[in-house]
């Protein structure tokens, strides 16, 4: 085989594997392009009424009195009221503003959530055991 045959068929190799190159790059995108469009059509139609709550993954529902400091002082990314033993902590109250020496750190607490008819958090109640 001649130097001239020899580098023809280098170069349609060189050729054949940039088109499948180019081909699986663009079915690549192709399937990027639709799952993004599946998982944003998925977003939009997805009920923004549903909040969750402070729910434990696991026990007995109970939590400790550093646990209801750690909400009161996210009490404005939680956006409701809460109310330990009678005291209510508002969204609107500074985190410097709130006296929370009523509330013991090693005690237990119940959670209690109040929701709204539209199933909303409205309220989170912590009553001491």
């Amino acid at each position: 085989m001649g130097y001239s045959v020899r580098s023809m068929i280098d170069m349609s190799f060189a050729c054949l594997m940039f088109v499948a190159a180019v081909t699986v790059g663009l079915l690549l995108f192709q399937s990027g392009s639709a799952s993004l469009n599946v998982a944003y059509g998925t977003n939009q139609m997805a009920d923004r009424s549903v909040h969750s709550t402070l729910s434990p993954l696991v026990g007995n529902g109970k939590v400790t009195g550093a646990e209801v400091l750690q909400s009161i002082a996210h009490i404005e990314e939680i956006g409701v009221e809460i109310v330990v033993d009678g005291t209510v902590f508002t969204p609107q109250l500074e985190r410097e503003e709130a006296v929370v020496s009523g509330i013991r750190t090693g005690s237990k607490y119940v959670p209690a959530y109040e929701r709204g008819p539209q199933g909303e958090l409205q309220r989170i109640r912590f009553n001491s055991l």
